[in-house]
């Protein structure tokens, strides 16, 4: 009868841990799956990414970092994002004054880019739509001479 090698807890953890992508070497990480339902459940309040960090007590940046390392915690990132701009939206359109309004367009050309910025596109086009064409004329230099004798001779500098 063949021994079965021992299975220690640790290792049972560790592999739990590998399967969920919590790195296995370097620091612990602070990251509990929970989070996930709290970052979104902070976006509903109109909280930032920054400030849910706050509650939590980590750096902006290890926000960040969990949404490289957990697929989930970055899913629940972007619900928050959609969540924060519902929150942001709503509360505009229900404002009664002026710098409510204000106050929440700012907050979403910041939070929504994609859909608030305030953008100027202009397009320089040539004749009928077309492409610019541009012509280089090469004058030789006795007639530039010329032709600045003539402007100075106008007295029109």
């Amino acid at each position: 009868m063949s021994k079965r090698p021992r299975v220690d807890q640790k290792d049972i953890k560790a592999a739990a841990d590998r399967a969920e992508g919590i790195p296995s070497s370097g620091r612990p990480t602070k990251y509990v799956p929970a989070y996930c339902d709290e970052v979104i459940a902070a976006g509903e309040e109109g909280l930032s990414l920054t400030a849910f960090a706050g509650i939590i007590g980590v750096a902006r940046s290890t926000i960040n970092e969990w949404m490289a390392h957990f697929p989930a915690f970055s899913e629940a990132v972007k619900r928050h994002a959609a969540k924060r701009t519902l929150y942001l939206e709503r509360s505009m359109l229900s404002a009664e004054n002026g710098p409510t309004v204000t106050a929440r367009i700012f907050a979403l050309k910041n939070a929504a880019p994609d859909e608030w910025r305030e953008k100027q596109l202009l397009e320089h086009t040539g004749k009928d739509g077309g492409p610019i064409t541009t012509k280089v004329v090469i004058v030789p230099a006795k007639e530039c001479a010329d032709v600045v004798v003539s402007v100075r001779d106008d007295g029109d500098t």
